[in-house]
């Protein structure tokens, strides 16, 4: 069977700081029967590369390695070009296709750019679907590690399962103060303690299907977020006061690197019309794309039966996904935000902003 006519194949994105376990993971998941015939993508920064060195292999998987440089940063599209080679290579061998692909960052990656080639670039977004974005976290030093590096906290913040690992080498308290820092910088994400490597791996896949695959409550999870004021509920804007609001925030930084990592959720009653919602949307990601780490929403959008799911990274969105009636029965469009610097009151009175105007 051929790549291109086969369903598309979920993507799991292995992420995690420097020393936090994701070779010796790998090495566990690949002897699984669940990942046989998975595709493993290793990215190694520097001109000699020695990570996908220690990963097993067996004649149902392969280790490709791209060694480049930061798969964060220049080299987005040599993904692209190492998976479709790969894919072809398989092909014209006769073999069967991959049944999954994982993709392992380098530990000072920011996971976004990676989702953004995946979402964006044309070859991958027809053939591949991003299941889940899972992060490792080091017990021993999470928490250090957290407040002193910039792309620790972003790894933790667009995961959809955080793995903590090494927890034996720490007391029962070290363990309790670090779950509680990961639930405020990500509080949706499900976190589970790994050691020495050892999950199943159909405990890591699922993550981040669409809402229609998963469920749209689990998908959203939007009771596990900080309600903010509604939208409509604060003062209306003008041109004047929305530039002081998306002007940056004058408080002290949350850590040395100026990370103010928010997750917050906020409900529109009404339905919403559609060019309200893109017009908001537009300027909202042309405004503040960069900050705005992660999107998911259910949308109750005015004309339509049916509600919308929406999921976007910075200021890139799926397309937008038709649910079940069933999805939104209270008609209450829900958004979770994952952000980076960003008040919540900067993305609800962006949205009053757009309004419509009421006659007098």
């Amino acid at each position: 069977m051929s790549f291109d006519t086969q369903d598309p194949i979920p993507v799991t994105v292995l992420t995690g700081f420097l020393g936090s376990g994701k070779t010796t993971l790998l090495n566990r998941l690949v002897r699984q029967p669940a990942m046989s015939n998975a595709l493993v993508v290793i990215n190694e920064f520097g001109d000699i590369g020695l990570d996908h060195r220690l990963v097993a292999q067996s004649d149902e998987n392969s280790v490709v390695e791209m060694s480049s440089g930061c798969l964060c940063c220049t080299i987005r599209g040599d993904l692209s070009r190492t998976v479709q080679k790969t894919f072809d290579a398989i092909e014209r061998a006769g073999g069967e296709p991959f049944s999954r692909v994982i993709i392992e960052t380098t530990g000072l990656a920011d996971p976004a750019p990676i989702l953004h080639t995946l979402m964006t670039d044309y070859w991958l977004a027809h053939r591949l679907v991003l299941d889940g974005v899972i992060c490792l976290v080091d017990a021993a030093s999470g928490i250090s590690t957290l407040n002193a590096h910039r792309e620790s906290q972003r790894q933790a913040a667009v995961a959809d399962r955080l793995l903590i690992t090494k927890g034996d080498l720490v007391d029962e308290e070290r363990l309790a103060r670090l779950g509680e820092h990961l639930a405020r910088i990500n509080p949706a994400a499900e976190q589970v303690q790994v050691r020495h490597g050892q999950i199943a791996a159909e405990q890591l896949t699922g993550g981040s299907l669409s809402a229609r695959q998963r469920g749209a409550e689990q998908w959203l999870s939007a009771a596990s977020y900080a309600q903010v004021m509604p939208a409509g509920g604060a003062a209306p804007m003008n041109a004047g006061s929305l530039v002081s609001m998306m002007a940056p925030a004058s408080r002290p930084s949350l850590t040395r690197h100026g990370e103010q990592i928010r997750s917050f959720c906020f409900t529109v009653e009404q339905p919403i019309a559609a060019e309200r919602l893109e017009d908001w949307l537009d300027l909202l990601m042309s405004l503040l794309g960069e900050k705005i780490l992660r999107v998911k929403a259910i949308v109750n959008v005015a004309g339509r039966e049916q509600p919308l799911a929406l999921h976007g990274v910075q200021h890139i969105f799926h397309p937008p996904e038709p649910l079940p009636v069933e999805a939104c029965q209270d008609g209450i469009s829900r958004f979770v935000f994952i952000t980076n610097g960003v008040e919540p009151e900067a993305v609800t009175r962006l949205f009053d902003y757009f309004q419509p105007v009421q006659a007098t």
